[in-house]
Formats: structure tokens, C-alpha cells, sequence
């Protein structure tokens, strides 16, 4: 509770400096959202994004092995996923976070909807399924120590523009690089006009 409440106070316009993305952290799951590519091989499965918040990938295994030891594995970003098929939808089930990502916020459009903490707890199971051009995506998030209750999010719908016509930023992978703001102004929730302050991030 005491790390929400230091993040309430730093809130400016639905976003805060302490959001992870803002150092160019990875976004983790499920802010990372739906891949702009997807490299399958019988033995893994590559996620590949452009800006999460820069460019970068995720391994997904489907050679049936396990998940390892918790004890003994060092928690990451993006967690260790593992995949199977049912039927035509693949199920991604990933753990093994560590709690320096959020579960979402978008710090561009100001909305604190889906700016929530989260624990080393955290189990995110996703499924994708595909009929011709679109892709579906649905994501579920269970945390004992974070949430009362598994959250599932609305199932996201993507189409692809097809072979010769991809969009970039879009459909094709481009290269992008994440650099943090030089300056860094934390507002203060006892100055009287921080509501018309520039923000969370200013530039001299």
C-alpha cells in the first residue's frame, strides 16, 4: 500500500515520473500487448515488438518443457513463458516476474486505467488465435499478493493489412529506441498550481 500511495502523490495528469516506461524499462506483461511479429518454430516461439518501450522479443517454448524452479530462477521483465496449442489458439503461460513493471498506463494520453502494481506473484496467461488476417488476443492476470481476483482484459482484435501491403509501425517491425528524459521534474502535491504545470516530464 505504501508504494501506491507514493505513486498517487506523484500523479499529474492521469501518468507519473516513477512509471517504469519513463526510464525505458521494459513494459512487461500484459502492457506490452499484442506482438508486431510472431516467429513460430516446432520447438519456440518469438514475440517480436517495436516499442515496449523500445524494440525487443520474447521466447515462448513449445517443447512441453516446464516451468523452472521458482526458487531457484532470477525473475525478469517478461517472466518465463511457455506454450501449447488448443486446437488453433495457442495459450502462452508465462510467470517468473519481477515487480519493477506495471500492469499497464498509457503515460502518452494521460489515463491511469490500467496503472496498477503488481508482485513477483504475477501469472499471466495469453491466448491468440487467428482467422485469416486478424488476430485475437485475450490475457488473463492473477496475483494473490496485488489482486482479489484474476483480472481478465476484453479481447483485443488486430488485422493485418497482408503480404506486400504491411504498414509500418503497424504491420512491419521498424527499429525504435528508447531515451529517458534529461530532466526530470517531480511534481510536488503541495504546490497550489500543479494543474497547470507542464507535466510530469519538462524540458528546460
Amino acid at each position: 500500500m505504501a508504494k501506491v500511495q507514493e505513486i498517487a502523490k506523484t500523479e499529474f495528469g492521469g501518468a507519473t515520473p516513477l512509471d517504469p516506461i519513463q526510464d525505458c524499462r521494459p513494459a512487461g506483461l500484459p502492457r506490452a500487448g499484442i506482438p508486431q511479429h510472431i516467429v513460430q518454430t516446432p520447438q519456440v516461439i518469438v514475440f517480436l515488438y517495436n516499442a515496449v518501450p523500445y524494440s525487443t522479443y520474447r521466447m515462448i517454448y513449445t517443447d512441453g518443457r516446464p516451468h523452472p524452479d521458482m526458487k531457484e530462477y532470477e525473475t525478469t521483465y517478461f517472466g518465463d513463458s511457455i506454450g501449447h496449442w488448443e486446437g488453433d489458439t495457442l495459450v502462452v503461460d508465462t510467470i517468473g516476474f519481477n515487480d519493477d513493471t506495471w500492469l499497464g498506463g498509457d503515460t502518452v494520453r494521460g489515463t491511469a486505467q490500467f496503472t496498477s502494481i503488481h508482485s513477483e506473484k504475477e501469472h499471466v496467461i495469453e491466448r491468440l488465435a487467428r482467422d485469416g488476417n486478424v488476430l485475437s488476443y485475450d490475457v488473463t492476470v492473477e496475483d494473490p499478493e496485488a489482486l482479489t481476483k484474476p483480472w481478465v482484459l476484453p479481447t483485443r482484435r488486430i488485422l493485418h493489412s497482408g503480404p506486400g501491403l504491411e504498414v509500418p509501425t503497424e504491420d512491419a517491425l521498424v527499429e525504435m529506441i528508447c531515451q529517458p528524459s534529461e530532466y526530470f521534474v517531480k511534481p510536488d502535491p503541495e504546490d497550489v498550481n500543479i494543474k497547470t504545470r507542464c507535466g510530469f516530464r519538462c524540458d528546460k
